[in-house]
């Protein structure tokens, strides 16, 4: 796909997307109550066909259970790391999400891009909306590593290979009755990966006078405005107008201690960004579905 053309915008157009834009701003204002991953998107409900019972039936289910039956966690948690934005804690989550036999381990992929939320949120209220979203498509992915096809939902290329033999990837459309399939929505996070990938490079290789805000959309440019609307391209660009400074933006990423190695921090971090990146990209070159819709 070529890479999209940016005409000067007529005074009519650019009005509009500014009241797009503070319209955007108004809405990401907004605090959105919090739901817990195992909470489904679609309705607000416990998802069927990712096998959980609707919650009329959990409550019947529940008086027959007695109180003091063992549980069994079949899963190590992960560390708790805090809820403020942590580069570290990036470049280990995508670190460790890449085994030595090249399999990426999906568990710790979406605990990364939790970090990577925390790092949107920190930008402003503009990315608040495209914070929501993301967080969104890691609720899909985390609904089916918890429902009766969990097992298959372990790596990218477990994933990949469960969803071409079930039919369920759809290359052209997905039915409505269907379950957001993992490939496709994946490939939405893949995207935004090689965005940030290439915005976190930039930041860490800049000089003094940078914008951001440059930074950003020419990054934006090559990664995703491919995949957007005329529309969608220039109220992103509209948007990050309000990109913090690039002194704002070390202080959000680094601590005090941590400034005189900023450089190598972020191209660490980058270097495992590229990693996971790249090897999801020859996974889904390979089958064809870097171009679903």
């Amino acid at each position: 796909m070529g890479a999209p053309t940016w005409a000067p915008l007529r005074p009519c157009h650019l009005l509009l997307l500014l009241g797009i834009f503070l319209f955007l701003l108004y809405l990401s204002s907004w605090h959105l109550p919090e739901l817990s991953l195992s909470a489904c998107v679609w309705g607000g409900h416990s998802c069927p066909w990712l096998g959980e019972t609707l919650p009329e039936e959990e409550e019947e289910k529940e008086e027959h259970v007695p109180v003091s039956a063992p549980t069994m966690t079949l899963k190590t948690p992960l560390p708790l790391w805090g809820e403020e934005f942590n580069i570290r804690h990036v470049q280990r989550a995508f670190k460790d999400s890449l085994t030595p036999r090249g399999e990426i381990l999906l568990r710790e992929y979406l605990h990364g891009w939790r970090q990577l939320t925390k790092f949107m949120d920190a930008l402003g209220t503009a990315f608040g909306l495209i914070s929501q979203e993301t967080q969104s498509k890691i609720t899909i992915m985390q609904q089916h590593q918890d429902g009766h096809h969990g097992l298959h939902y372990r790596t990218v290329q477990s994933m990949v290979n469960f969803e071409l033999a079930s039919g369920l990837v759809g290359f052209q459309t997905l039915p409505a009755t269907q379950p957001p399939s993992g490939c496709r929505t994946l490939l939405r996070l893949h995207r935004a990966l090689k965005w940030l990938e290439l915005f976190l490079h930039k930041l860490g290789t800049s000089q003094k006078d940078d914008k951001p805000y440059q930074m950003c959309l020419d990054t934006y440019r090559e990664a995703l405005a491919p995949y957007h609307s005329w529309w969608v391209q220039h109220a992103a660009a509209l948007a990050f107008l309000a990109m913090p400074s690039r002194q704002e933006l070390y202080r959000i990423i680094f601590t005090r201690q941590e400034k005189q190695a900023a450089q190598a921090i972020v191209l660490t971090t980058v270097e495992s960004l590229g990693r996971v990146y790249n090897v999801t990209q020859d996974v889904y070159s390979a089958h064809g579905m870097l171009e679903l819709p």
